[in-house]
């Protein structure tokens, strides 16, 4: 069985209709649809109405969401999360309870974490938006997400993204992300006993090494000591997927492909157990959407779609075994 997980910013997403911040919903919607996700994790989604929007667009015979909003610690982080999927492809995670009757997962923000304030660690700024998915045919398994939005904090009296103080605060929501939240939720045992697979995704705001952004790294391998075992956890999606305010006036006269200079960080990604997703097929990457639905036009993209392009990670759970096909849960 393959699918397709993704994750979209959708910049300042809001059901208001002023010009800023004015989404094209029949793109976006297309974006979802054509690209055929199977489930979608969405930042800045600034209202449920919004979200409801998008789902109409789309069709709700087809698809559903929820949205929630975490308590920011601070009203600049405030902004809400959702999760978009395919109804015909996945549901919500069940568990049969002992009078046989059934409890549905309910989505919420997740705030069981500690913090190791010897390090400089304090909570984050935005809790993250956890949810379970169950295939509806072919896979007995299950898919923890965790949708994150680590914070930016930039200081505010320079325009320099190259903030060391910022960018630490961020490697810090990193690591508690990685090295105490991941494992809280993947080693959670549920009543349906379903192989489970747990990912973390969204915008980290932090670049991958190699990904042709300048500064703000993180590691992409984290070893994660778990009582004696060492558990190590992985970030992919080294493609560059938020765009410039505006190209230089240098770029455009050099006529030095100009779409090139469009791009500014890798901020968006997937972060797994590498041991427990071994022999699984994997890919993760971007898709373009600038070149595929705005012609090109960035500043288009912008104002209609997002500052970011949305990512894919794309899961096969069929395995080769001696030449038979075997799946893997």
């Amino acid at each position: 069985m393959a699918f397709r997980i993704g994750s979209f910013n959708m910049f300042k997403f809001s059901f208001r209709s002023d010009n800023e911040i004015r989404k094209d919903i029949k793109l976006i919607a297309r974006i979802i649809y054509e690209q055929q996700f199977d489930i979608i994790a969405l930042q800045e989604v600034f209202s449920k109405n919004a979200m409801d929007l998008l789902l109409k667009e789309l069709g709700e015979h087809r698809w559903q969401g929820v949205w929630e909003a975490p308590n920011a610690l601070s009203t600049l982080a405030a902004e809400g999360y959702a999760y978009i999927w395919d109804k015909t492809r996945f549901r919500l995670s069940t568990t049969v309870l002992p009078d046989g009757s059934t409890r549905i997962f309910k989505p919420h923000i997740y705030n069981q974490y500690k913090v190791n304030r010897s390090l400089g660690q304090r909570q984050l700024i935005r809790n993250p938006y956890y949810a379970r998915f169950e295939p509806i045919n072919g896979a007995f398994c299950e898919f923890r997400l965790i949708n994150v939005h680590i914070m930016f904090a930039r200081n505010s009296t320079h325009n320099d993204i190259f903030d060391a103080g910022a960018i630490l605060l961020r490697k810090r929501e990193f690591d508690i992300l990685t090295k105490s939240l991941y494992l809280s939720i993947a080693d959670k045992v549920y009543g349906n006993n379903r192989p489970s697979y747990t990912i973390i995704l969204g915008d980290y705001n932090l670049n991958l090494p190699f990904s042709g952004a300048k500064y703000a790294f993180l590691n992409e391998v984290v070893e994660v000591d778990n009582g004696g075992t060492i558990r190590k956890l992985i970030t992919v999606q080294k493609e560059l997927t938020t765009l410039k305010s505006s190209p230089t006036e240098e770029q455009l006269k050099k006529k030095k492909d100009v779409i090139a200079s469009y791009w500014a960080n890798n901020f968006d990604h997937f972060t797994y157990d590498y041991d427990r997703f071994q022999g699984i097929g994997m890919h993760a990457g971007r898709i373009n959407t600038i070149q595929q639905y705005c012609n090109n036009d960035y500043q288009l993209h912008r104002k209609v779609a997002s500052d970011h392009v949305p990512i894919t990670l794309d899961i096969n759970l069929i395995k080769l075994v001696g030449g038979i096909n075997l799946m893997h849960i």
